[in-house]
């Protein structure tokens, strides 16, 4: 082999800088059924750029939402479930999260994490390494998330609690 052909490799290893893996192997793979959903996370202020955190598979649920955002009649109430049920599943998990994302590179000096996702695109799917910030879905503060059902039912909570504590917790 003459010399600067790459020396050889023939396992398959990076000939990128640093030995750094190809995008391509973190791509997910594609389910032909089901919808799926590219998570990204973003600093709050300074350079706001969508950074991909993971992608989800949605339900039945999910593909139903998506067709909605094709009418103009479901489209804000399916735009609005979306939202919900994704940030909800982020929120979950969001001091792990958040620590996953403390250890990129370009997030470490944030102050403040802002999520987001967009539908992924079968056709182009490396496409999600490079979204169009008019297609990021923003994910709004945890309590924005919450269904008015799950907020009425955390209403009665509270008042139970409430009550609790002026019984002196006799409630048990």
């Amino acid at each position: 082999l003459s010399k600067g052909k790459g020396g050889g490799r023939r396992d398959g290893a990076s000939r990128r800088p640093g030995g750094q893996p190809s995008l391509e192997q973190y791509m997910p793979p594609i389910d032909p059924d089901n919808e799926q959903f590219v998570i990204y996370v973003r600093s709050k202020k300074g350079f706001k750029a969508w950074h991909p955190l993971n992608v989800v598979t949605g339900g039945s649920t999910a593909n139903t939402l998506v067709k909605g955002l094709e009418s103009n009649v479901s489209k804000d109430l399916a735009k609005k479930s979306l939202t919900s049920n994704i940030g909800q599943a982020i929120y979950k998990d969001i001091e792990q999260l958040e620590q996953m994302c403390r250890r990129m590179p370009m997030l470490k000096a944030a102050k403040e994490l802002e999520y987001g996702f967009t539908i992924l695109d079968k056709s182009n799917p490396s496409s999600m390494f490079n979204p169009d910030p008019e297609k990021v879905f923003v994910i709004p503060r945890e309590e924005e998330t919450r269904l008015p059902a799950q907020q009425m039912a955390e209403g009665f909570q509270s008042a139970a609690n409430k009550v609790k504590s002026l019984l002196g917790g006799a409630l048990d």
